[in-house]
């Protein structure tokens, strides 16, 4: 497989891990990235639940956002939080 770049943030409910935030990088410079990451995908998941985010438009097929454990945070209001 062509070299793939990660990121992983463990997801906690207080001091329990609950899932997964991963960012994937791949397939720069070649003929069908969406292809690589894919497969990349699949074999990072392997049999596990996840949700699996994708540029709307695939400008930019090299990154794939997964997230495992998504049901069990633990979510507030949205009021007016910013970056």
């Amino acid at each position: 497989m062509d070299k793939i770049e990660i990121f992983e943030k463990t997801l906690t409910k207080g001091e329990e891990a609950v899932g997964k935030v991963a960012v994937l990088r791949g397939g720069l410079g070649t003929d069908n990235p969406t292809a690589i990451m894919n497969s990349a995908v699949s074999e990072y998941v392997n049999t596990k639940d996840y949700n699996e985010f994708i540029e709307i438009y695939l400008d930019n097929p090299w990154v794939r956002v997964i997230v495992s454990g998504i049901n069990e945070l633990e979510y507030k209001q949205f009021t007016d939080q910013r970056l």
